[in-house]
């Protein structure tokens, strides 16, 4: 008879109303239909339902601890189905209460499992994990996710059979590390258990002896419950004495983690339970990480939360690293409220931090505009300075904010204060380009023309506009009645507006520059005038707007230097012949009594040179130390220009004021195709100069060997 309903059960297929569930579980166990069961015919009748041919296959003594190829017992199966008749039946014929399948899932475990899925269609859904208990399951068991049948139900959230468990002795796991078992449900609860789940909570806090517990960051367990948002628990927690003072890995406490959550009403549950408000000055300082985490504009919850923190607070004084306190804290925050409740609790708005900024002075730095008003409605200093000299009346210009500059104005504010640079607040503002600034520090009657330092870098606003390119603002100023013709400070080499114009290459201003009759005589530190800036740039357009405009193309500076040696000094063959084609002379000389063609030598530029000489140059010249210009392009190596000259007829012997001649120059500066070039062409070696040397003497004394050889064979 066995055998024929064996035969009538291999069959058959294999289904399992435990599928219709499995979705349903957070947990990655297989469940137990999920291959077919074909190789034990006693489990696959029970988990059908056909009971009856279960128990004939009992009562006909089938093997009651044999296994489907998944290691599942027929007691398993009587679990799944939650049918304590038949499990009884079992256990009555010695199956083993403890055996595991392949997952190393015991009956207990199932029993949890299907607790989770309500397969179970009994009044008393933990009867069957009762029986088990009771007949002696084990409670230790891991399964091949390490985790115990109590494990399991907190995770899959069966919280009668987990009190089940708990009541008749499984382990609470109280060790440090991801096994504790209350840290594992803090990790699965919900943010707001319900009655059921805070009962099971209160359950197990009744069992814990210890408290200790920490995580690998060095959280609590109130810090896993305020991370988790759960206030019942951290309640709990507090109610059962656990200190709310410890500190994790990064020293937080748990008031600090309430705050890095934002959790506001764990805060104040905590402030209620007699936790200290730091208020050291140090980054633990607790009010000001509240400050720090506040949103911006704080609802009316946390507007409450702060007066309530207020009221807590007795010393205002502290001050963070930077020298920053509450008020300080605040404003870079952009928190208005909160500003406005610290000067209602008297904090004082002036004190300053490690840079000396007030209060005014960050709220325009961190352009919290808003609060920059309020503090100067309620009479906060105006005309102080930071450590690098800047004012709130410089912040406000910088940030175009001319409302609050004309506030500040109105409240007292100083219109003649000057930054480091010796700029004024006029010039400030050009700088920033803000037109409506400019005109209302005009209408306050600031002085177009004020260089601020003349011993700095004072400039006009009309300079600064320049310099910064802006045409129309240079427009403005001059339209304004702006002077041309001054100079900066001395700092700046007292330049002219237009020499900047110039220097900086702007056409456009430069030619309303000059229209406004801009003088070009006018010159700077260096004895610079307009044309010689123009000269620099190397613009012909510029040179060819200026030119016009000069009394002589041949004037000379303090140094007695023409716009043609400048051209030359600069490089450029260009402008060297534009300046001689409009009538420069090329035999003036400087201070120095060098003209346009010494300049071209000791550049070592040669076209320039040959243009010279081409336009009159004076090539046997000598300057005031009585250099010839052979002797200069010989000293220089420059082996073009001395046989340009050596060409020309220019004397080869000329000494200058020491008595030195080219030669000696050549034999000194170690230049042996000069020494060769000269000796071919005639130079008398044999010259001392004052002291009685010779070219050969100056070669020994250096040790050019060549040069010595080319000497004492010169006869």
């Amino acid at each position: 008879m066995l055998d024929g309903i064996l035969d009538l059960l291999m069959d058959r297929s294999f289904l399992s109303e435990i599928q219709l569930a499995k979705s349903r579980s957070k947990t990655r166990i297989e469940t137990p239909s999920e291959q077919p069961a074909q190789k034990n015919p006693l489990v696959y009748s029970i988990l059908k339902r056909e009971l009856q041919t279960a128990r004939t296959l009992i009562h006909s003594g089938f093997d009651v601890n044999s296994t489907d190829e998944n290691g599942r017992t027929p007691l398993m199966a009587a679990v799944t189905i939650d049918n304590l008749e038949i499990a009884k039946l079992l256990v009555e014929k010695k199956a083993n209460i403890n055996a595991v399948d392949h997952q190393k899932l015991s009956a207990i475990f199932y029993a949890v499992i299907t607790n989770f899925y309500g397969i179970s269609k009994s009044n008393e859904p933990t009867a069957m994990a009762e029986f088990l208990i009771q007949k002696g399951a084990n409670l230790n068991v891991k399964n091949s996710n390490d985790e115990t049948p109590l494990h399991l139900a907190v995770k899959e959230r069966s919280f009668e059979i987990a009190k089940l468990l708990i009541k008749n002795g499984a382990p609470i796991n109280q060790s440090n590390d991801d096994e504790n078992t209350l840290a594992r449900i803090f990790a699965r609860m919900e943010k707001n258990p319900d009655e059921k789940e805070q009962k099971f909570i209160r359950l197990l806090l009744s069992k814990l002896q210890n408290l200790s517990y920490k995580d690998s960051e060095g959280c609590n367990y109130l810090c896993l419950s305020i991370k988790k948002g759960n206030f019942p628990i951290t309640k709990l927690l507090l109610e059962k004495g656990i200190n709310p003072d410890e500190k994790d890995n990064r020293s937080r406490t748990a008031l600090l983690i309430a705050l890095e959550e934002r959790e506001f009403d764990f805060v104040e549950l905590l402030i209620e339970n007699g936790v200290p408000i730091n208020q050291s000055n140090d980054d633990q300082n607790t009010f000001a990480r509240i400050i720090q985490r506040m949103e911006k504009n704080p609802d009316e919850k946390e507007q409450t939360f702060i007066k309530l923190l207020f009221s807590k607070i007795q010393d205002l004084s502290y001050k963070n690293s930077e020298g920053c306190n509450y008020l300080c804290l605040s404003i870079k925050k952009g928190n208005f409220p909160i500003t406005k409740l610290l000067l209602e609790k008297g904090i004082n708005p002036d004190e300053k931090d490690n840079e000396s900024r007030t209060a005014l002075f960050i709220a325009l730095e961190e352009r919290e505009f808003e609060i920059a008003k309020y503090l100067l409605e309620n009479g906060v200093s105006i005309n102080i300075r930071d450590k690098y000299s800047h004012n709130p009346l410089i912040h406000a210009i910088q940030n175009r904010q001319k409302e609050i500059l004309e506030l500040m104005l109105t409240k007292g504010g100083d219109i003649h204060t000057k930054n480091n640079e010796g700029y004024n607040l006029l010039a400030i503002a050009v700088e920033n380009g803000d037109q409506s600034i400019v005109e209302l520090l005009l209408e306050k009657g600031l002085n177009i023309d004020d260089l601020g330092s003349v011993n700095m870098r004072g400039k006009t606003a009309l300079m600064v506009a320049v310099e910064n390119g802006n045409e129309p603002m240079v427009k403005y100023l001059l339209e304004k009645g702006a002077r041309v013709d001054l100079t900066s400070g001395k700092n700046d080499y007292s330049r002219s507006a237009l020499m900047m114009a110039i220097q900086n290459g702007y056409t456009g201003i430069v030619k309303l520059l000059l229209e406004r009759g801009a003088d070009v005589s006018l010159e700077d530190k260096k004895g610079y005038n307009s044309l010689t800036y123009a000269i620099e740039t190397g613009n012909k357009n510029l040179v060819e707007l200026i030119l016009p405009t000069i009394s002589s193309i041949n004037s000379k500076n303090r140094y007695g230097k023409t716009p043609l040696i400048y051209s030359v000094e600069y490089g450029s063959l260009t402008l060297t012949q534009l300046l001689i084609d409009q009538g420069s002379d090329v035999l003036l000389l400087d201070n120095n009594r060098q003209s346009a063609i010494f300049y071209a030598t000791l550049k070592g530029n040669f076209a320039i040179f040959k243009l010279l000489s081409e336009k009159g140059a004076d090539l046997n010249a000598v300057d005031g130390e009585g250099k010839s210009l052979l002797i200069h392009a010989c000293s220089r190596g420059d082996k073009n220009i001395a046989e340009y000259l050596i060409q020309k007829g220019t004397d080869l012997n000329t000494q200058d004021r020491v008595g030195k001649t080219a030669l000696m120059f050549a034999a000194d500066k170690g230049f042996k195709d000069i020494v060769k070039l000269l000796l071919e062409k005639g130079a008398d070696s044999k010259i001392p100069n004052n002291v009685n040397m010779t070219a050969l003497q100056y070669a020994e004394k250096n040790g050019y060997k060549e040069i010595i050889k080319l000497l004492t064979e010169t006869k």
